[in-house]
Order: C-alpha cells, then structure tokens, then sequence
C-alpha cells in the first residue's frame, strides 16, 4: 500500500508587528493623511505613545508602501 503525499502550510519567520490589514496601520494611514508631510520618525514616535507599538522607521515604511503610499 502507497502513501499520499500532503503539501503543509508552514509559517517561517517572526509573525508581522503590523500587519497591513491591522488597526496599527490604519493609524499610520490616518498619521499621513492629517499632515501629508509627516516624517516616519514623527510616525514612529505616534505609534508608540498612541498605540504603545515599538516598531523600526524600516517597518513603517514597508507598511505603507504596501497600503499604496509613496514617500516624495
């Protein structure tokens, strides 16, 4: 008698701070879109003292650019 051969999900990697459906990157879509000309270090620093979320300039980044925003 055979086996099957099952394909698993495997999730490697550290799971995301801010996932860019979660309510943290809402927040940071409403940051840009009051002053659209807010630094990712003002961001940074909102997120923290509002949502108390520690995350990388890097991380913030990525988030929005994935929600469609462009830094210029």
């Amino acid at each position: 008698e055979t086996g099957e051969v099952v394909r698993t999900l495997v999730c490697a990697g550290r799971p995301r701070i801010v996932d860019s459906d979660s309510l943290d990157a809402n927040f940071l879509e409403a940051c840009i879109e009051r002053p659209p000309d807010i630094l990712l270090t003002e961001m940074q620093v909102q997120l923290r003292e509002i949502c108390g979320v520690k995350v990388s300039i890097a991380t913030i980044s990525r988030t929005i650019h994935k929600r469609g925003f462009t830094r210029r």
